[in-house]
This record gives structure tokens, C-alpha cells and sequence, in this order.
């Protein structure tokens, strides 16, 4: 069996699992920078596609808190008014002369009820009101248990939040040029054993049509143990990468994506944790190198970085 070189990867069976249909289409990119694919699946309907448990727990905290707190007045506002139609009487000790006051007697009945505070100057007295209350309570605590269970689940469920260069960037590397993109952790947990995978994909003509082509670029440091600062993740053009001897115009021609995958150990967690993004041509920039992001340590720290040069390069011979 012919052992593959390491620059590439044998492009008719590695396709990414984007299938050759999508393969041979002219798309503005496969993967978005956020790592997410630039796909549309149609034929579902949007309850059948939702994974409401996936998104609760992967939407940001922001989102999640005020969502919480959507639902919590929502349902005690429902259940107010449910309290409010149940008559004047339904409530010992609603001392209340207005339809305002009366109304808001419901609503805190509601809250009381819900979060099981009971303080007992509130209690309900006719049937109506006391089937309410059976049905809010049973609401209730399973809803508590629920959003327990969801925070829990966030904060169990590892992460990784990687910042990645906004470009990639085509520099002089030992006699030749190098492909390199810059990341940075932008979390304070740890993350270990850290490694790197690009994919450059291209199009090509083959038998009278264009195909793309996929090829696993040899790295110059595939896998760091610690990851501390940031990382330039370096591809050396040599003689077996599929970059050699290609321009910026023929980079846009062969509509070529490169996509960058990580796969990391959470320190805190210890689980894995992946991330990627993508880069297309114009996101690559010839003759250029990245700007030194190291700063003074403070605190008796021995060196630090500055997560906002991370994107910062420079031209070189004035171009």
C-alpha cells in the first residue's frame, strides 16, 4: 500500500463529508468563520429541525438569563389573569378596592405559588382558585427543575472560545515563504495537548470539469502540550504543498477555502474540546507577516499578550 505524503490527503476519498455534489459547485464558502456550515437543509419544518435542549444550553448566558426571565414573568402574568377571572372572592386576603390593585393580589399569588415561597397572606378560596393553584405548583417546580437542570448542564458542558486571526497570512519562513494563521485562547481555563489540522481545498479541472480537490497541509508544529500565550500555526510551502508557486490570482481562480480545526483537552474539565473556522482567498494575504503581540507581564508575570494585536499584520517590502 503507497503511504500518502504528509502534505496532502488523498482528495477522491476525503471529501470533508461535504459530498462531491457540493464539492463541485461555485459556493461563497463552505464553512463560516464561526465554524458553522454554510449549508440549508429544506423539508423540515422548524419544530422538527429545532433541538431545543441543544440550543438552550449553546445560545450565550445573556440570552439564556433574559429568556429565563421572559418565561418566569410570562407565566406568572398567564396565571395572574387566570386568578384575576376567577372572581373577586377567589383569594382570602386581597384586601384590594381597585381592578389594579386586585390584579397585582393575583399576580404575586402567582409568584408565590410558582416558587413555592407560601407566605400565607395570600390563600385561595374557591374551587376555581384552588385548581389553579394545583395546576401552578405542579408547573411550577418541574419548570425549576428544568432550568436547574439546563444551568447545570451549561456550566458541566466544556467550550472552547478560540480567537482566531481575522487573516491568514503568507510570510517568509527559514529560505521560503510559509502559510500562517494565529489563535489565542480567549478563555482563562487551560487548555492542553492542543493540535491543529488545515484543510486547503481548491478547484480543478478534471475530464472537462471542475471539481474541488481537498489536501491536508503539513504543519511545521502540529501539536503543542501547553497553550499558555498564542499559537502561529505554520504550513512551510515547499516542493509537496499545493500552495506552491500560486498568486493571489490564482488563489481567487481555483475559489480556494482553507479550513483550520483544533482539538484540545480542558484542564478544568478534562474532556475535549473542538473549534474551527475558515479562511477563503481573499483572506489570505501574500508578503505580509503578523505583528509582535508580546507585552510587558505584570503582577510579577513573566510576559503577557495583547489579544487585540492578534489580528494585526504588517506588509513587507512596502508592498
Amino acid at each position: 500500500m503507497k503511504k500518502q505524503t504528509p502534505s496532502t490527503v488523498k482528495e477522491d476519498a476525503n471529501d470533508l463529508g461535504f459530498g462531491s455534489r457540493l464539492s463541485q459547485q461555485h459556493v461563497n464558502r463552505m464553512m463560516n468563520r464561526d465554524g458553522s456550515f454554510n449549508v440549508d437543509r429544506a423539508g423540515l419544518s422548524v419544530v422538527r429541525s429545532l433541538s431545543l435542549y441543544h440550543w438552550l444550553i449553546t445560545i450565550s448566558w445573556t440570552k439564556f438569563i433574559l429568556l429565563t426571565m421572559v418565561f418566569y414573568l410570562s407565566v406568572n402574568i398567564i396565571f395572574g389573569w387566570a386568578y384575576y377571572a376567577a372572581g373577586p372572592d377567589a383569594l382570602n386576603g386581597a384586601e384590594s378596592t381597585t381592578f389594579t390593585e386586585h390584579y397585582w393580589n393575583c399576580f404575586f399569588f402567582s409568584v408565590e405559588t410558582f416558587a413555592t415561597i407560601g407566605y400565607g397572606a395570600l390563600n385561595p378560596r374557591n374551587a376555581t382558585a384552588n385548581i389553579l393553584m394545583t395546576i401552578e405548583s405542579f408547573f411550577g417546580f418541574v419548570s425549576v427543575a428544568m432550568i436547574t437542570g439546563l444551568l447545570f448542564a451549561r456550566f458541566a458542558r466544556p467550550n472552547a472560545k478560540i480567537l482566531y486571526s481575522n487573516t491568514a497570512v503568507i510570510a517568509p519562513f527559514k529560505d521560503g515563504e510559509a502559510l500562517m494563521v494565529r489563535i489565542i485562547n480567549q478563555r482563562s481555563s487551560q487548555l492542553i495537548n492542543i493540535e491543529a489540522q488545515i484543510i486547503f481545498s481548491m478547484m480543478k479541472e478534471r475530464q472537462g470539469r471542475r471539481v474541488r480537490q481537498y489536501h491536508g497541509l503539513a504543519l511545521d508544529r502540529q501539536k503543542v502540550t501547553f497553550f499558555p500565550l498564542h499559537w502561529t500555526i505554520v504550513h512551510e510551502i515547499d516542493e509537496k504543498s499545493p500552495l506552491r508557486g500560486m498568486d493571489a490570482d490564482q488563489l481567487r481562480e481555483a475559489e480556494t477555502e482553507m479550513f483550520v480545526l483544533i482539538t484540545a483537552t480542558d484542564e478544568t474539565y478534562s474532556q475535549t474540546v473542538h473549534s474551527r473556522s475558515s479562511y477563503r482567498y481573499n483572506e489570505i494575504v501574500f508578503n505580509a507577516r503578523f505583528k509582535d503581540i508580546f507585552i510587558p507581564g505584570t503582577d510579577g508575570k513573566a510576559i503577557g499578550v495583547s489579544m487585540e494585536r492578534i489580528h494585526e499584520y504588517e506588509l513587507l517590502n512596502g508592498k
